[in-house]
Formats: C-alpha cells, sequence, structure tokens
C-alpha cells in the first residue's frame, strides 16, 4: 500500500528526533522508501524551516560527497 507524503514527513520527523542527525540513505533505509521520495520530502521540510540539510564535499571513509539532515529545532 502506498503511503501519504505527510506519513513519510512525519516518520521523517520523529526519526530525527530520536537519532538527531542521519545522512540521506540512512534515513532512506529507516523510512523505507526511496531516495526521489526523501529528496522531495525533505526539500518541503527545508522550505517550512523544520530541518537543516548540510552538504559535505568528501566522506571520510569513501571520498564521495554526502548530505546529512538534522532537526533544526531540538
Amino acid at each position: 500500500m502506498r503511503r501519504k507524503a505527510l506519513e513519510i514527513k512525519k516518520k521523517i520527523l520523529d526519526i530525527l528526533k530520536k537519532e538527531k542527525e542521519l545522512s540521506l540513505r540512512e534515513l532512506e533505509t529507516k523510512v523505507n522508501t526511496n531516495n526521489k521520495t526523501i529528496m522531495a520530502q525533505i526539500e518541503e521540510l527545508e522550505f517550512f524551516d523544520k530541518i537543516i540539510v548540510n552538504q559535505y564535499s568528501k566522506n571520510k571513509k569513501n571520498g564521495r560527497p554526502y548530505t546529512t539532515v538534522k532537526l533544526k529545532y531540538q
């Protein structure tokens, strides 16, 4: 069954309350959805000033760029 966008946003916020800061890949896994869906919901939550998105140029483990997300107000 397909979940509604509001359910996904709530789950993202609930997870970030517990985890503090997560990479997009970790968030994808915990919410159990794909990258495209996560990006769309993250973009909207960022627009409404609920979260902070940080982009890094290099991961220490593999040298690839990555993005993390955390709540704006905790």
